[in-house]
C-alpha cells in the first residue's frame, strides 16, 4: 500500500466543507505557525534522549526548518500523492536524527492538544462550530501520523538489514561486535553494550560499546554465570528484559552504583552451549516498557551472529595451537621458541632469578630409526617427551625442537646446582635400551646448557650457545651434559666474525656461482649443470661451501641468498637456453627457502621474468633432512611449485632416514645418490646391492637417478650396468665458472674433459 493510498484511507471522509474547514483554520494559524514550530522544537528539546542530536547545530537548524514547512503544508494542501509523499521522507528523516517512534507520538500528542486549543479560540472568533475544524484536525493529524510511523519503520527495517549485510563482510572479532553492539543499541534504542563470555562458571567481560567510565571499571571482573540478568539469559537460554534494573530481582549492587536503568540480556549460542551474553544497557536513554516482537529477530540474528564468530574464533586458536604444537609429542613446537625464551627472560630479570636453557641432543637414535623402522623411532620419541615431561618441574616447559632435538625452559633457579640436578636426572631418564625382538640398541642424551644472565644475548644466541655446549658434549662422548663455557665461546667468536664477513659479502657481491656438469652415461654428454655457491673472499680468495655454507644456512640472510641464487641460476639458464643448449639446472635450496611463505609467487616472478627458459629442465635439490622434518609442509609446497612445472630431486639420498615412499609423498621426480652410497659400491657386495636395489626401485616410479662424486672410471660403468643413467663428479669435472661451462657446452660430444 503506497503511502498516498494509505492517506487517502484515513481522509476519505473528509467532506469538501472539511478541507475548506481545514484551510480556514491555516489560514487564521499561518501567522502564529512559526512560533508553534518554535514550541514544537523546545518540546523536542525537554526529551533528553536527544541531547546529543540537539547539540549538532546544522542537523537542529534542518529539524526546526523541516517543522515548520510541515506546519504549512499541514493546513495549506492539497492532500495529494506528493503531500503523502512528503510524510513518508519526513518519517524516514526521523530514523536518519535517531529519533524515536515513542518520541515522534508524543509529539504528535504535543500537537494535537496546542492545535486544538488554537482551533477553539480560532473558531469562536470566526464563529465557526469548533467540532467541525477539531474534526477534520484530528483526522488529519491521525492519518499524518500512521503515514510516518509507516515510513519510518520500514526504512529502520532497510536500515537494519543493510546494517546486518554489512556485518557480515566484518572479520575480525573485536571490530565484528563494535558494529554488531551498534546495531543492536539503535535497534533497542539503548545506550551501550557488552560482551560477556562464559567461562569457569563465570561470566567476564570482554568488549564495551557505548558504555559510561564506571561501568568499564567491570572490565578484568568475573561473576557466577547465574546472577544478573546475564546469568539469568544464560541459564535459561533466552533473553531477559528488565525495564527497571534497580528494582528487579536480578540487580546487582555493583550495576547499580554504575548507573544501570535497564537491561537486555540475550544468550549467545554456540554448538557446545551457550557461549556468553550480549549484554545491552540503559542509562540516560528512555527504556521500552517491553521489547516490540519486530525487534527481537534483529536481536536474535545479531547474537547468532555474535555467536558464529566466537566459534570461529576458538576454532582459529584450535589451528594456531596445532600450528605451534608438534603433533608427534604433543609438545610445543620450534614455532614458540623466541617467544616462551623472551618471557623466561623478561621473568628472570624481574624476579632477579637465573634461568636455564637445556639443548638435548638424543646419542642413538639415527640407528634406532634406521634399523628398528619409523614406527618404533617416533615410539621412541614419544617416550622420550613424556619422560622429560615427567622429570622437569612444574613451572619448567619442554619443547620439540627439531627431528630428536628437545629444549627445556628451566626457571625460578636460586642455585646453578638446581641446573646440575636437573640435567643429570634428565640424562639419568634418558638413557636406556630400545628393543625390538632380539636387536636393542642403546639411547641416551648429550645436554648443552646456557644459563641466563651469565649468558647474556638474544633468544637466537641463547639457543645456539646452547647447541654449541651440546655438539661439546656429544663430543665428548655423549651420556652427559655441560655448561657453554669460554672456550665453547671462542668458538662462537670466530663463528661470529664469520657471520659479519658473510652480511658484507652480500652487500659487496662477493658470491658466485660456479657449475659442475651433470653427465649422461654411457654417451658422456652433457645433460645438465649444477649451480654452486663460491665465495670470492677478498683476502682468502676464492671459498669452497665447506668453508662458510654452515653457518651461512642458519642466518637469516639465507633467505637473501637463496634468492639471489635462484635468480643468478636462472639468468644463466635463460642465456643458455637461448643459445640453443637445452639442458637441466639444478640449484640447491635451503631449509629456511622451504619454509617461506613467498617461496612460490617469487618462483613465479622468476620463471616470468625469464621466459626463454623452459620451466621443466628445472631441477630443485633438497636434502634430506630437511625434507623429512615436516614431511607434509615440505609436500604441499612441492606440489604447489611443480604445478609451474619445475621439478624436485631429493639430494643426498641414502645418508639420512629417508626411505623411498617419501618420494611418492613428497612427489620428487629424482634422486642423488650421494657419494657415501657410491663409493663403497666397488668393494662391498652389500652396498652394491643396496644401490641396485634404490635404482630399481626409482625405475619403478619413474624416478630420475644422478650418482653424485664419481670419480673413476670404474665406478661409473658400475653404474652404468645398474641402469644409472646421469652422473657428476670428478671423473667428468670439477665445478667451473659460467664462461667455462659455455665452452663446454659449445665443444662436440663426447664429453671427456677433466680438471
Amino acid at each position: 500500500m503506497t503511502a498516498f493510498v494509505a492517506g487517502l484511507d484515513f481522509v476519505s471522509n473528509l467532506s469538501a466543507p472539511h478541507v475548506l474547514h481545514l484551510k480556514r483554520l491555516g489560514d487564521h494559524l499561518r501567522p502564529r505557525l512559526s512560533l508553534l514550530a518554535n514550541d514544537l522544537y523546545k518540546h523536542l528539546q525537554s526529551q533528553s534522549d536527544n541531547w546529543k542530536l540537539l547539540e549538532n547545530e546544522a542537523q537542529t537548524s534542518a529539524l526546526r526548518s523541516m517543522q515548520e514547512k510541515w506546519l504549512v503544508a499541514l493546513f495549506a494542501g492539497p492532500y495529494d500523492e506528493a503531500f503523502w509523499d512528503r510524510q513518508r521522507y519526513i518519517g524516514e528523516r526521523h530514523v536518519v536524527l535517531a529519533i524515536s517512534l515513542a518520541q515522534i507520538g508524543s509529539t504528535f500528542t504535543y500537537l494535537r492538544t496546542r492545535l486544538v486549543e488554537e482551533t477553539i479560540r480560532a473558531a469562536k472568533s470566526e464563529q465557526v462550530a469548533p467540532e467541525l475544524w477539531i474534526g477534520a484536525l484530528l483526522q488529519l493529524l491521525d492519518a499524518c501520523q500512521y503515514v510516518m510511523n509507516s515510513a519510518y519503520e520500514r526504512r529502520r527495517l532497510h536500515d537494519a538489514i543493510l546494517a546486518l549485510r554489512q556485518l557480515t563482510r566484518v572479520y575480525d572479532l573485536e571490530s565484528f561486535f563494535h558494529e554488531a553492539a551498534r546495531l543492536a543499541i539503535t535497534v533497542a534504542q539503548a545506550d551501550g553494550a557488552g560482551l560477556l563470555l562464559r567461562e569457569d562458571g563465570h561470566l567476564k567481560y570482554r568488549f564495551f560499546h557505548g558504555l559510561p567510565e564506571p561501568y568499564q571499571a567491570f572490565a578484568h571482573w568475573a561473576f557466577p554465570d547465574h546472577a544478573g540478568t546475564s546469568g539469568a539469559a544464560v541459564q535459561r537460554g533466552a533473553p531477559v528484559y528488565v525495564p527497571d534494573y534497580p528494582q528487579s530481582v536480578f540487580a546487582m549492587p555493583e550495576f547499580i552504583d554504575a548507573g544501570l536503568q535497564a537491561s537486555l540480556a540475550l544468550p549467545i549460542p554456540g554448538p557446545e552451549g551457550i557461549q556468553g551474553a550480549l549484554a545491552v544497557s540503559w542509562f540516560q536513554s528512555k527504556p521500552m516498557a517491553r521489547v516490540p516482537e519486530d525487534r527481537w529477530d534483529h536481536l536474535r540474528l545479531i547474537t547468532d551472529m555474535l555467536g558464529a564468530n566466537l566459534y570461529r574464533e576458538a576454532l582459529e586458536q584450535r589451528a594456531e595451537g596445532l600450528a605451534t604444537r608438534d603433533t608427534l609429542t604433543g609438545l610445543p613446537n620450534r614455532r614458540v621458541v623466541k617467544e616462551r625464551i623472551e618471557s623466561a627472560m623478561a621473568r628472570a630479570e624481574r624476579h632477579h632469578y637465573l634461568f636455564a636453557l637445556l639443548f638435548l641432543d638424543l646419542d642413538g637414535f639415527k640407528p634406532i630409526n634406521d634399523r628398528l623402522g619409523h614406527t618404533e623411532g617416533d615410539a621412541t620419541l614419544r617416550q622420550v617427551a613424556d619422560d622429560l615431561r615427567r622429570v622437569v618441574r612444574g613451572e619448567d616447559s619442554v619443547l620439540r625442537y627439531a627431528g630428536d632435538e628437545f629444549l627445556i625452559l628451566v626457571e625460578d633457579i636460586a642455585h646453578i646446582s638446581e641446573v646440575e640436578t636437573i640435567a643429570q636426572r634428565i640424562v639419568e631418564n634418558v638413557r636406556r635400551e630400545v628393543r625390538k625382538g632380539d636387536l636393542s640398541l642403546p639411547l641416551s642424551a648429550s645436554l648443552g646448557v646456557s644459563l641466563y644472565p651469565f649468558d647474556d644475548g638474544s633468544p637466537e644466541e641463547m639457543v645456539h650457545h646452547a647447541d654449541l655446549a651440546m655438539y661439546a658434549a656429544k663430543q665428548a662422548g655423549g651420556n652427559q651434559w655441560q655448561f657453554f663455557d669460554q672456550e665453547t665461546g671462542q668458538a662462537l667468536a670466530q663463528r661470529q666474525g664469520l657471520v659479519q664477513e658473510l652480511r658484507g659479502a652480500m652487500e659487496k657481491e662477493e658470491f658466485v656461482l660456479h657449475w659442475q656438469p651433470i653427465v649422461m652415461l654411457p654417451q658422456r654428454h652433457i645433460s645438465g649443470a649444477e649451480a654452486l655457491l663460491r665465495w670470492q673472499h677478498p683476502t682468502r680468495g676464492l671459498l669452497g661451501p665447506g668453508e662458510f655454507l654452515e653457518v651461512l644456512e642458519i642466518l637469516p640472510m639465507m633467505q637473501s641468498v637463496g634468492r639471489w641464487i635462484i635468480d643468478a641460476a636462472f639468468a644463466q639458464a635463460a642465456q643458455w637456453h637461448s643459445q640453443e643448449h637445452r639442458i637441466d639446472v639444478h640449484i640447491n635450496l635451503a631449509a629456511i627457502q622451504l619454509e617461506d611463505p613467498g617461496f612460490l609467487d617469487f618462483l613465479k616472478d622468476r620463471l616470468d621474468c625469464y621466459t626463454a627458459i623452459r620451466s621443466d629442465h628445472i631441477w630443485l635439490e633438497i636434502v634430506e633432512r630437511i625434507a623429512l622434518r615436516d614431511v607434509p609442509a615440505t609436500a604441499s609446497m612441492i606440489k604447489a611449485c611443480r604445478a609451474l612445472g619445475v621439478h624436485f630431486t631429493l639430494d643426498d639420498f641414502g645418508t639420512g632416514a629417508a626411505a623411498l615412499q617419501y618420494l611418492v609423498e613428497l612427489e620428487c621426480s629424482g634422486i642423488k645418490l650421494d657419494k657415501s652410497m657410491v663409493d663403497p659400491m666397488r668393494d662391498s657386495p652389500k652396498h652394491h646391492n643396496m644401490v641396485r636395489a634404490m635404482v630399481d626401485m626409482a625405475k619403478t616410479l619413474s624416478i630420475h637417478v644422478v650418482a653424485e662424486g664419481v670419480e673413476d672410471h670404474h665406478t661409473a660403468e658400475l653404474l652404468d650396468a645398474l641402469g644409472v643413467q646421469y652422473a657428476q663428479g670428478y671423473l667428468f669435472a670439477k665445478a667451473m665458472d659460467a664462461l667455462e661451462m659455455t665452452r663446454l657446452l659449445d665443444a662436440p660430444p663426447p664429453f671427456s674433459v677433466r680438471h
